[in-house]
């Protein structure tokens, strides 16, 4: 691993070279690990080109004698390791070969989280290149090399995205760590390394056998490798001669991807932002205005000042969060000129407008902020169109004796790993994630459908002591071993909702003590809308949660959300047969907006 440890210069095998497609890697499965041109189906696998980019953007390898273990979670990001050895990316100036190993230094740290594992990438920089001197830290690349962090994350987060997977996710608010803290993750990828080859762990992708840890039982001499090298020769070469590849190959042999088409490139679709996305979707109906897409917007630059809060304030409580939620919600509304009245579930109370505006024609209710810091928090809203005479603030006929139908959008944001803004404005049910780098909200998934029914129940399990026989039940059948159900419950019903909606399932609050239902205005029926654009139910228990309407501003209600089986087993034991809802939602039955 060392070249010179106590000048911290460590050996770099490079694996693929820059700008060249080809995904070679080590075979850590087979004896010495060579470098090998991974395969997927009996194919062989070349990254696509992802605009402005052509393959890989750095000399890419990895650390020997390191190992992220997947065993272990990492305390600072909650992610398991992937199992592979230490990934790396030599930003230097000069294109390396296949199986080079380069003396390089440490200048940062990126927490990339792929499918959920932790994938850390280091970056470093050869130390014979020109520039090696002057780049020390992670600063010195903003200097030196403008707009390679940039492109780091970029190209990360969208590699994967012509074959069909989700973006890549990053750890720290999407910053490069120090040179220190990138020092300590190779030290841990050492020791877990250790462990696994003095056999203190197991793992099924990775042969063991070494030469430099004569007191393990791994331990082969540099005669037996030498003999293993010569009897894999044959089988190298002839991969080598089928794929036209070799040490020195260069860019032009390392891929088979064409360069990229420009024409092509051009005819791609554009960022679609929150704002476009309702702008487009609101125009589509007679008459329509931007006033409400103007509205939804607004929250969204609103959640996103809540998000960038909860990640500065990473030690304070939900009280203090929600304060700050809460404040900049109604700051962002009352400014708009597009409401009449705001109504925050927090303040139990109308929050006044802005003065010197006009008064607009909605009514926005919202619970600001719920779940746990640390873990993962939401916030839900809620919109109705006024009743009262225009002109005017608002008032209590605008919120009360109105039935959940009546609303004209709902939506909920989930601050975690990623912060996702789930929308309807009465036409399906459509997820976006906030994008880092553009600092947009862009479309995800739209028309989402949850399924008929799913594996997932979500239920406070301290409160069914107390709750009637047949609830009991219900839950009984979900956690009975051979009904296929999983217990997803984060103290967040933003997230616990999310789940089901993406996966199918149930959200349970049961009560009866008020603080085990659900408020109403702020909460049931904004759910209960999405849940019936996405496909789904959401119940009261003896009648669907949209047919009511709220005769006081704190009215809570039981909730059974999520998909129409488990929904209307739910009604079953509690009522003694499900509800039939004559205005059911099929998601598939709407047309897909399509730019």
């Amino acid at each position: 691993l060392y070249v010179d440890k106590e000048k911290q210069i460590f050996n770099m095998i490079v694996e693929i070279p820059r700008w060249t497609n080809a995904k070679l890697e080590l075979k850590t499965k087979d004896p010495l690990a060579p470098i090998v041109q991974d395969e997927k189906k009996g194919k062989k696998r070349f990254v696509h080109n992802v605009y402005p980019y052509k393959g890989y953007i750095w000399n890419y390898g990895c650390f020997p004698q390191t190992w992220e273990d997947p065993t272990q979670v990492h305390m600072e990001t909650g992610a398991l390791g992937d199992g592979d050895p230490l990934d790396v990316c030599e930003v230097g100036s000069v294109i390396a070969e296949v199986g080079e190993i380069k003396p390089v230094k440490v200048i940062g740290v990126l927490g990339m989280i792929d499918e959920g594992e932790m994938d850390w990438k280091v970056l470093v920089i050869d130390v014979r290149d020109p520039m090696a001197e002057k780049i020390k830290e992670v600063e010195d690349l903003y200097e030196l090399l403008p707009g390679l962090v940039h492109a780091t994350f970029s190209w990360f987060r969208t590699y994967k995205v012509p074959d069909g997977k989700a973006l890549n996710m990053f750890a720290f608010r999407e910053q490069v760590q120090t040179r220190e803290y990138a020092l300590e993750i190779i030290d841990e990828c050492y020791h877990s390394w250790r462990k696994l080859v003095e056999g203190k762990v197991k793992h099924k992708n990775h042969d063991v056998i070494n030469t430099t840890l004569t007191e393990t039982k791994s331990y082969i001499s540099p005669a037996d490798a030498e003999k293993i090298v010569a009897n894999f020769a044959s089988d190298s070469q002839a991969l080598m001669k089928q794929s036209g590849l070799n040490r020195t190959s260069s860019m032009l042999d390392m891929t088979h991807i064409p360069p990229p088409v420009y024409t092509e490139l051009a005819n791609q679709k554009p960022m679609m932002t929150i704002k476009r996305y309702c702008t487009e979707l609101q125009r589509r109906f007679p008459h329509g205005s931007n006033d409400l897409s103007l509205l939804i917007t607004e929250l969204g630059i609103a959640y996103k000042c809540v998000r960038a809060y909860i990640c500065d304030h990473p030690q304070e409580d939900l009280s203090s969060l929600a304060s700050f939620a809460n404040a900049q919600i109604h700051a962002s509304l009352a400014s708009t000129g597009l409401c009449c009245l705001i109504y925050s579930a927090t303040s139990n109370t109308s929050m006044p407008l802005e003065l010197g505006i006009d008064v607009g024609n909605y009514i926005v209710v919202y619970n600001p902020l719920m779940g746990t810091p640390g873990l993962s928090l939401g916030s839900i809203f809620s919109v109705y169109y006024r009743k009262s005479a225009p002109g005017k603030d608002g008032d209590s006929s605008d919120l009360l004796q109105r039935t959940g139908y009546e609303q004209v959008a709902a939506g909920y944001c989930v601050f975690g790993t990623s912060t996702q803004l789930t929308i309807s404005m009465g036409y399906g049910a459509h997820v976006f994630l906030l994008d880092l780098i553009s600092g947009h909200f862009v479309l995800s998934r739209q028309h989402v459908r949850i399924p008929e029914t799913g594996p997932v129940y979500s239920v406070d399990t301290s409160v069914l002591g107390s709750v009637p026989d047949n609830v009991q039940r219900l839950v009984e059948e979900l956690e009975s071993p051979g009904s296929g159900k999983i217990l997803h419950y984060e103290e967040n019903l933003c997230a616990d909702f999310h789940k089901v909606l993406t996966n199918g399932g149930i959200v349970i609050l049961p009560g009866p003590h008020k603080k085990d239902l659900a408020n109403f205005l702020s909460t049931a029926a904004p759910l209960g809308f999405i849940a019936r654009q996405a496909g789904g139910r959401a119940s009261v228990g003896k009648r669907p949660v949209l047919e009511l309407s709220a005769w006081s501003l704190e009215m809570s209600v039981p909730l059974y959300a999520g998909s129409n089986a488990e929904v209307n087993r739910a009604e079953e034991l509690i009522l003694g047969h499900a509800v039939v809802e004559k205005t059911a939602i099929d998601p598939e039955a709407r047309l897909t907006y399509d730019p």
